[in-house]
């Protein structure tokens, strides 16, 4: 039996403070996560550390992609997919959406996060060491990015800037693009 006043009656802000405080220990425990597979892989006597962050990364943004994608109708064309990848990728990821998506509409794309998770605290560094030092957290995340993509049948290669940290640019070059309806088609015969 359940005692009185035990899982009911609970205040609408309570219940609100409650799942935020959770959904903030699964961030930070995700950024340790992060930060405590990089720190693995860069301090171990591995031939290509970077090689090997990127294709952990490739693996999680392809099954991750996969499963929040699942219920979703085709994408039309890479623009459709990059957003995709944009709003809610990166928010079942990141907790947030990138703040930017700018585009050539030539197959080159810049993803924009001003405040990315991932090199919060490697910006507290020195500002010499923190350039360099958050490249190597911003090998995890490109693999995701390319991951992601791959499973939405998009092949591309993705590298990351960042020039004032937090803030980060991933560009993204697309090498095999998604077929768009018209160029699916045959064209009419005459």
């Amino acid at each position: 039996q359940v005692p009185p006043g035990v899982g009911r009656g609970l205040e609408k802000g309570t219940h609100i403070r409650i799942m935020a405080a959770k959904r903030e220990v699964a961030e930070s425990s995700f950024d340790l996560l992060h930060h405590s597979i990089v720190d693995t892989f860069t301090s171990a006597s591995r031939t290509h550390p970077e090689r090997d962050l990127e294709n952990v990364g490739f693996n999680v943004g392809q099954k991750l992609a996969e499963r929040y994608s699942r219920d979703r109708p085709i994408f039309a064309d890479d623009l459709q997919a990059i957003t995709f990848l944009c709003k809610d990728f990166w928010t079942e990821v990141y907790g947030k959406q990138m703040d930017k998506l700018r585009t050539n509409h030539k197959g080159v794309f810049e993803l924009q996060d001003h405040r990315f998770r991932a090199v919060l605290r490697v910006s507290t560094a020195p500002e010499a060491n923190a350039g360099e030092a958050a490249k190597r957290y911003l090998l995890l995340p490109c693999g995701m990015i390319r991951g992601a993509l791959a499973a939405l049948g998009i092949l591309a290669t993705v590298r990351a800037e960042a020039q004032g940290l937090p803030s980060v640019v991933f560009v993204i070059h697309v090498r095999q693009p998604l077929r768009s309806e018209s160029a699916a088609a045959p064209a009419p015969a005459h």
